[in-house]
C-alpha cells in the first residue's frame, strides 16, 4: 500500500506539472491536496501498519531483538498517528518522524534476521513439536491429543 501511495503521489506531481493543468488555480491546488494525501499520511500509515507487523511477529518469536522490536512498534504507533496531519496541521512533522527512523529500522532489521528460516527458531520442526509436548504434558494431556 505505501508503495502504491507513493507511486500514486507521483502521478499526481506528473500531472500537476502539465501546463494546462498547472494554469488553473483551484485544480492545481486540489491535486496539491491529493498529492499531500497520497506522499504523506498515505505513505506512513501503510508503513506504520507494516512495521508494527514485522515488529510483533519477528520480536516475539526471537527473531530479532527486543529494542528492535519496541523501536519499530513505537515508530508504528507514530505512522499511526500521522494521519492527524490531514486534519491538524501542527501534526505534520508526525510524517517525516515515521519516515526516515523507519529507512533506519528496516536497514536494522534486514541485517538482524536470520539468513535462512532453516536454521531459526522459530521455524525447527522438531523444536516447535518438543515445545508443544512439552505444553501438552504439562497440562496432563497425552502427546497425540496435543497433536490433533
Amino acid at each position: 500500500m505505501a508503495a502504491f501511495d507513493s507511486a500514486a503521489s507521483g502521478f499526481v506531481l506528473w500531472a500537476l506539472a502539465q501546463p494546462d493543468i498547472a494554469s488553473d488555480a483551484v485544480l492545481t491546488q486540489a491535486m496539491n491536496f491529493l498529492q499531500f494525501a497520497f506522499g504523506g499520511p498515505g505513505f506512513a500509515v501503510p508503513l506504520g501498519l507494516f512495521l508494527a507487523g514485522v515488529s510483533i511477529s519477528a520480536g516475539l518469536t526471537g527473531l530479532i531483538p527486543r529494542w528492535l522490536m519496541w523501536f519499530g512498534l513505537i515508530l508504528a504507533v507514530i505512522g499511526e498517528l500521522s494521519w492527524f496531519s490531514m486534519v491538524v496541521p501542527a501534526a505534520l512533522f508526525l510524517i517525516p518522524l515515521t519516515r526516515f527512523p523507519a529507512f533506519v529500522w528496516l536497514i536494522a532489521a534486514g541485517f538482524l534476521l536470520p539468513k535462512s528460516a532453516s536454521g531459526s527458531a522459530a521455524t525447527d520442526g522438531n523444536q516447535v513439536l518438543a515445545t508443544n509436548a512439552r505444553r501438552a504434558s504439562d497440562r496432563g494431556c497425552s502427546v497425540t491429543s496435543a497433536v490433533r
